[in-house]
């Protein structure tokens, strides 16, 4: 049984082959599909129309039902029906998989950074701004590869009673992180969570253009002074720029120094502590503190961190890479008409980091948590990882910090 992956779906699925008794559907695949091709790569099509032997899910009739549709229709002559409840039997792993391209092994070495898995959903009923699903991609040496369908990736955000297309990129699936071999793609997966209802159709792979990772060049300064104000001339004049407001940087010996301007309309809401504080207003920044190691990590290494600060509340300060609150933190907020502007300045020595070098690269995201009038978080807002979830267990999700000499 496949255990979990954290990051998705509170930890989804991360390894081990699906060992399991599994059910089949068939019928004669249509073979008048147009053909076409991304990059020199043909199978494109994952599922179009026809259920066949190249689908099987798990085996558990109260829990889940896989079935061919031939009247809620995207396009063409015929969808899956899918309707599920991991409740009905928690001990069974719940899913299905497409071995599409007649169980042959698929080279999507050339469309990783030029293509994206699309489908079409609609909900049987009601409506969701995701779907507890973990999307994964096998090898034939049973290495696997996942994400989650989560807002980012739905078009329009929800997904209700009309069909909504969702598109993931192929760059979001951390492939080089588990060791799978995109040139032997065995088959797509879906893990199933939760309970649902939907018509699935027009799987399929389709040209996209992956976003670059992003980059910040810092030259540090002297010491700013930290007050709430961001002055001009005590910040570096470089900004990492989001979609609710922008960061700043400055580090010296003995200090990381943050900056923020964040558009808030009900800033400081925040009621919770420790590990907890980003369920409220709060910001988030992870960062490593080692250059030369890979980018493309998935998981976080020793020279990794991951702090946040809660705007509100009692203004604490955590660590979740230790799980400890950080101590001697000198730190500000200022309300403004739209928000508020954060300054504050971490002691290396409490975060166990070595300071930053001049004249090197690492890696770093930011993040902003923005509560609702509950004093839950509503949404957040991230630097580089803008359409994927996960940056703080998965490294390779950062953006680049060019430290300047």
């Amino acid at each position: 049984m496949k255990t979990l992956l954290s990051g998705l779906l509170s930890l989804l699925v991360l390894a081990g082959c699906v060992r399991m008794k599994t059910a089949s559907l068939y019928e004669s695949p249509s073979d008048d599909l147009a053909m076409a091709d991304i990059n020199g790569f043909t199978a494109l099509s994952v599922f179009n129309d026809q259920v066949t032997s190249e689908l099987w899910f798990t085996v558990s009739p109260q829990a889940i039902q896989v079935k061919s549709e031939a009247k809620e229709l995207h396009s063409g002559t015929g969808a899956i029906s899918i309707d599920w409840n991991k409740q009905a039997d928690p001990s069974t792993w719940l899913g299905m998989g497409i071995g599409w391209d007649n169980w042959t092994g698929k080279d999507i070495s050339s469309i990783q950074q030029t293509a994206a898995l699309s489908f079409w959903v609609k909900m049987k009923k009601g409506q969701s701004t995701g779907l507890p699903w973990a999307i994964g991609f096998e090898d034939f040496n049973n290495a696997q590869a996942w994400t989650g369908v989560t807002a980012g990736f739905i078009q329009g955000g929800t997904i209700g009673s009309q069909w909504t297309q969702v598109i993931i990129p192929l760059s979001a699936f951390p492939f080089e992180g588990y060791d799978v071999d995109v040139t032997n793609i065995k088959q797509l997966i879906v893990q199933f969570e939760s309970s649902g209802k939907v018509w699935v159709d027009d799987i399929r792979f389709i040209p996209f253009k992956s976003t670059e990772r992003q980059a910040l060049a810092v030259k540090s300064l002297s010491a700013p002074q930290i007050d709430g104000i961001i002055g001009a001339n005590e910040w570096p004049a470089t900004e990492a720029k989001l979609s609710v407001g922008t960061f700043r940087l400055n580090w010296d010996e003995n200090n990381l120094y943050l900056a923020a301007n964040i558009t808030d309309p009900t800033p400081g809401i925040n009621n919770q502590t420790g590990e907890n504080i980003w369920n409220g207003d709060a910001l988030e920044f992870a960062f490593s503190s080692a250059n030369g190691v890979n980018p493309k990590r998935a998981i976080y290494y020793p020279s990794d961190h991951h702090i946040g600060f809660q705007i509100g509340g009692t203004n604490q300060v955590y660590d979740w890479t230790t799980g400890k609150a950080v101590s001697n933190v000198v730190q500000r907020m200022q309300k403004t008409a739209g928000g508020y502007t954060f300054e504050a300045a971490i002691p290396w020595k409490s975060i166990g980091a070595k300071p930053w070098v001049s004249g090197l690269l690492y890696e770093l995201e930011f993040a902003v948590d923005l509560s609702n009038e509950s004093g839950t978080r509503a949404s957040q807002s991230r630097w580089n990882s803008t359409i994927r979830e996960g940056f703080n267990t998965n490294p390779a999700l950062w953006g680049t910090l060019i430290t300047l000499p």
